[in-house]
């Protein structure tokens, strides 16, 4: 098996909120959803806020301005929730036979379909991916409330009463859902559990008898395997079909700042493919689609999550909403970004001076009695700054770096609070079964 690492950071973007390719400006997707913003906007913010737009990206960032901001809120999901750095964690072995997730249909079960042709096999599998289309409600100017759709994805039907897999990135930041079937039947979607660690999400509709697809295994795929891509490119073209091959396996990919071992294709997609299906032969599915390659040289990289690496994940997400087996801090927290001073110290407020540079640190909202966080001390507005000595700089970080720690470790977690540094030692614990959803 091959094991190439390549850095992605730059050249690899998730499908559903990507521009069209140049010269397809007329097919181009909506934007990518964006976080929702407090309402209280002083004058002064907007002043300084136009002065240092360029500085602001994805709705996350949070300008510091004379002690008061704005700033998004990180939901208390993906975010504290972090995993060991090897495994994905879940607990699909010998779920109830009564479990929401005894539903979903697996290779070599007496559910599994053969068909006659390739193409009947193709109208099963474009029956069971579905488009998803994302609202978001934000706030004018003059402090009123407004919702608008802001990006597309794909989602692909697991069990007949309408539990859904698609990526986290499809729907983070969603206030509202609207899936469609390939009938074109519209439903109201719920997100039921999302984990920014393996990208993946599980949403619901009210629904029965729904095609949904069969999982099959992706540990048997081999590099030369036909593969076909279902979705809906640019949220436009709905239950596209693309055939392939494996053009590679565990290939080890940077996205949105999360390293992922994902299986490579050459079956073409685009944005709007992202978290729909990667099919075998046999109409199996046995990948989720969520990245590519982009660049006016690039041409026939896809991306997508293995199904094997998915599995435990999604039926923790459709019966618990979260993965267990992970260390769970039990804070809300929210992005901002401070102002650095040339002594290096940040929190200073523009424009008493002139800063040198631009930190995003993560600040603590609220703290759950009896949690981790709370036996350690941790307090609401502390920042936090790192862990066990690794700088941290933004949410995604802050996941990844308890991702290399298990349930009961010990780590130093530094805090910013008020002008001082504190170190609070947190024994990680596991997220307690009652904040389930």
């Amino acid at each position: 098996m091959e094991n190439d690492r390549f850095d992605y950071e730059e050249k690899a973007q998730p499908y559903s909120v990507q521009s069209a390719p140049q010269g397809e400006a007329q097919y181009r997707p909506p934007e990518r959803p964006v976080k929702k913003q407090a309402k209280a906007v002083t004058w002064t913010q907007m002043i300084v806020a136009l002065l240092v737009v360029g500085l602001l990206s994805g709705g996350l960032g949070a300008l510091i301005v004379g002690g008061s901001f704005n700033a998004a809120q990180v939901s208390d999901g993906s975010s504290v929730l972090t995993t060991p750095a090897q495994g994905a964690g879940g607990a699909s072995a010998g779920t109830p036979a009564n479990a929401p997730s005894s539903g979903i249909k697996m290779s070599g079960s007496s559910a599994s379909a053969s068909y006659s042709s390739t193409t009947q096999m193709l109208q099963n599998s474009m029956a069971s991916v579905v488009l998803i289309k994302i609202s978001q409600t934000g706030y004018r100017m003059d402090g009123s409330e407004t919702t608008q759709e802001t990006g597309s994805g794909s989602g692909v039907i697991i069990t007949s009463d309408g539990y859904i897999v698609t990526n986290n990135h499809v729907v983070e930041g969603a206030s509202a859902l609207k899936v469609y079937l390939q009938d074109g039947t519209e439903y109201d979607g719920a997100v039921v559990g999302t984990d920014g660690l393996t990208d993946l999400a599980i949403i619901k509709i009210e629904a029965t008898g729904l095609p949904a697809a069969t999982l099959g295994n992706s540990s048997g795929v081999a590099v030369g395997d036909g593969v076909y891509a279902i979705g809906n490119p640019l949220g436009v073209f709905t239950s596209s079909v693309s055939a392939g091959i494996v053009s590679g396996l565990n290939r080890t990919i940077t996205v949105e700042g999360q390293s992922m071992s994902l299986m490579q294709t050459d079956a073409s997609v685009n944005p709007g493919n992202s978290g729909g299906g990667l099919f075998n032969e046999k109409g199996e599915l046995i990948g989720i689609v969520n990245a590519k390659s982009l660049g006016v040289d690039v041409e026939g990289l896809g991306f997508a999550i293995p199904i094997d690496d998915a599995k435990n994940v999604i039926v923790d997400l459709i019966d618990l909403g979260y993965v267990s087996g992970r260390p769970f801090l039990g804070i809300s927290l929210q992005e901002i970004n401070l102002v650095e001073s040339n002594s290096g110290q940040s929190g200073g407020y523009f424009p008493f001076y002139m800063p040198s540079s631009y930190v995003t640190r993560v600040q603590v909202m609220s703290v759950m009695d009896d949690s981790a966080a709370s036996a350690a001390g941790m307090m609401v507005n502390d920042i936090i700054v790192s862990v066990n000595g690794k700088e941290i700089n933004g949410s995604s970080e802050l996941a990844a770096a308890l991702y290399e720690y298990k349930i009961g470790d010990v780590v130093t977690i530094t805090v910013q609070r008020g002008n001082e540094n504190v170190d609070l030692h947190v024994t990680l614990a596991e997220r307690p079964a009652s904040t389930a959803n």
